[in-house]
């Protein structure tokens, strides 16, 4: 049994020995030609024969010698890329990812078109007064606070707010109180002005289109310029466009940044100021706008009076025109007729506290006395542009000592005023 497992392992060995003889072979004769080789492929291979661990000799086994004319079979040659490392292969490139397609975007909403804004009304704050005279205007809502002031007929107020029944106003310098019931207010107010054409409207811009309606779609019905003015009807208007009585049959619209609203009425005064202007009214009354020239007899003086007269002529109106040297002549014939003053010229220009120019009629022998001699001579011949006045001042003079209130009538000429008084 043991000589049988020594064999096998012999004949193992063997086979392994004979596959690597072979297996270099192969190589030799890939790698190399026949002529290289140490035995020529036909030589016959001796073994040397191997002790076995018995002490037995294993058999020899011999290669048949092989016949030359028998080609030896062709070991295919191994590929030489079979001997390099195998490339790694390339990696599969990630393919891109298709993008998702566009939300196609919803079509946008036609908008509702606005409704064309109605125009802001006019704005009309002030008051009008409703009465055939006058209004009190008090300092307090109340019959027991005391009069600042009135407004009259027709008068026109800003309203600054109420106070049970009366109204807050302001016009004119005043600031108070009026009773309700004698104004006209709110929408009355709009009817009563447009009804006494209480404003107007004046252009203030080089040109502009008067509108057939308030607002620029409306056709035109010409150009207007600076300066023009028409009556306002407010009634009509709105903020943006004022309407206006264009002719006697057309109202028409002018826009209101190109006008402005001039009021017509008057607006309310202080005690003060209706004092003073009671006065001034008194003084135009007692005013004569004119004289007729009238003519009276001849009247004939000395020479000595002539020359007196002439001085004194010159030194009151020198400066004066032609018209108010005879007015001065005639002045002291006036006085002369009367017998008052003195029955001369001499007396009548030297008499206490008239004719103050008389003292420097010195400095006006020099002077050329041409036009004096004229309205002396014409005076006496008749000719009177003065009537029967007998005391005249100098304006400033007559202002200087406020002698207005005292005049009847008077009558000025450039620089003096003329007048009769009530003394």
């Amino acid at each position: 049994m043991k000589h049988l497992k020594y064999r096998v392992v012999s004949m193992v060995c063997g086979c392994l020995c004979f596959f690597i003889a072979t297996l270099s072979g192969g190589f030799l004769i890939d790698g190399e030609s026949q002529e290289n080789t140490p035995a020529s492929i036909g030589d016959t291979l001796t073994g040397t024969p191997t002790e076995s661990p018995s002490g037995d000799k294993s058999v020899v086994t011999s290669l048949p010698k092989q016949d030359s004319s028998v080609s030896s079979p062709t070991v295919a040659p191994v590929p030489t890329q079979a001997l390099l490392p195998t490339p790694l292969p390339t990696p599969t490139p990630v393919p891109t990812a298709t993008p998702l397609p566009t939300a196609t975007p919803l079509p946008t909403a036609t908008p509702t078109p606005t409704a064309t804004p109605t125009p802001e009304p006019f704005r009309f704050t002030k008051a009008i007064a409703n009465v055939d005279d006058y209004v009190n205007i008090r300092k307090g809502p109340g019959t027991d606070t005391p009069v600042l002031g009135k407004l009259f007929k027709n008068g026109i107020a800003e309203v600054l707010g109420t106070e049970g029944d009366w109204t807050h106003i302001s016009s004119g310098k005043l600031d108070g109180y009026i009773s309700s019931q004698y104004l006209h207010l709110g929408d009355k107010a709009v009817a009563y002005a447009d009804k006494i054409t209480a404003y107007n409207a004046k252009v203030h811009v080089n040109s502009m289109n008067v509108r057939t309606g308030p607002g620029t779609e409306y056709s035109s019905l010409g150009m207007i310029s600076t300066g023009q003015t028409f009556p306002a009807i407010l009634s009509k208007s709105n903020k943006e466009w004022i309407a206006v009585q264009y002719n006697a049959d057309t109202v028409a619209y002018l826009y209101a940044e190109f006008v402005t609203l001039v009021c017509n009425q008057k607006e309310a005064m202080t005690l003060a100021e209706i004092a003073a202007a009671e006065r001034a009214a008194k003084i135009e009354k007692a005013r004569v706008k004119s004289l007729p020239v009238t003519y009276r007899d001849p009247i004939t003086i000395s020479e000595k009076d002539m020359e007196v007269f002439v001085l004194v002529v010159a030194a009151e109106a020198y400066w004066e025109p032609y018209e108010g040297q005879l007015a001065v002549a005639n002045v002291i014939l006036n006085r002369l007729l009367t017998g008052r003053y003195g029955n001369t010229i001499y007396g009548v220009v030297t008499a206490p506290g008239q004719f103050a120019g008389y003292k420097s009629i010195d400095k006006f022998r020099d002077y050329d006395l041409t036009s004096c001699t004229k309205a002396c001579k014409e005076a006496l011949s008749g000719k009177n542009n003065i009537g029967d006045f007998q005391f005249f001042h100098a304006d400033y003079y007559v202002d200087a000592h406020d002698e207005w209130p005292i005049f009847t009538s008077w009558y000025q000429i450039k620089g003096h005023i003329f007048f009769k008084r009530n003394w």
